[in-house]
């Protein structure tokens, strides 16, 4: 049983988690990305639409990181808005052929990022502690 704050499993996970974030959002806003924009962009990726509060809920991100999200992606032109037409409430949200372009080139620079801070495992053990993880994960 650990006893000292640095053995700690959990400050383990935080530190490697801080590194991944920080790497991660470096590498983004050098593509001239934020995560969260990754985030709504790979959930867009692959289905021909979302509303916007689903879109929150499939990308883990609050009702107003949603909208300034998706405002930011609309501004770029890389993802495009509408009322659906079922229901005058809500916001339909799907990507632009120039927002499926920028998600291919922005899941490579993702998929990077995953090397440098899981490099140094073999894909055995990367496939290991990712199943480790999401057992453990809420």
């Amino acid at each position: 049983m650990p006893t000292a704050w640095s053995d700690l499993e959990t400050t383990t996970l935080t530190r490697v988690a801080a590194h991944a974030q920080t790497l991660l959002a470096r590498r983004l806003a050098d593509a001239g990305s934020s995560p969260f924009e990754y985030r709504v962009l790979a959930v867009l990726a692959g289905v021909e639409h979302r509303t916007q509060a689903d879109l929150g809920r499939a990308a883990s991100l609050d009702r107003s990181d949603v909208t300034a999200t998706v405002r930011a992606l609309e501004g770029k032109a890389l993802v495009t808005r509408r009322q659906d037409p079922e229901h005058a409430r809500r916001v339909l949200v799907a990507l632009s052929p120039a927002g499926t372009a920028t998600f291919a080139e922005l899941a490579i620079v993702v998929h990077e990022a995953q090397a440098d801070v899981f490099g140094a495992l073999s894909r055995d053990e990367r496939a290991q502690l990712t199943a480790l993880l999401r057992r453990v994960a809420p």
